[in-house]
């Protein structure tokens, strides 16, 4: 494994670690529904630059041929 992978594995575990936050966040019973709409948004973003930043990666790796 490259360092840079391991490093975006770090990155990837943080923010994993973030949308874990916020949907822990969004169980609060006094969470108004625009707080839930806003929690949503930001796992929404979270998660998508996750699937990117996997794509990428995947990518990365078969040019690599690691």
């Amino acid at each position: 494994m490259t360092d840079v992978l391991r490093r975006t594995f770090a990155d990837i575990t943080a923010r994993l670690e973030e949308a874990h936050s916020l949907a822990v966040e969004g169980q609060n019973r006094d969470n108004t529904p625009d707080m839930h709409r806003v929690i949503i948004g930001h796992l929404v973003n979270g998660l998508t630059g996750l699937h990117g930043t996997l794509i990428a990666m995947s990518a990365e790796i078969d040019r690599q041929g690691v």
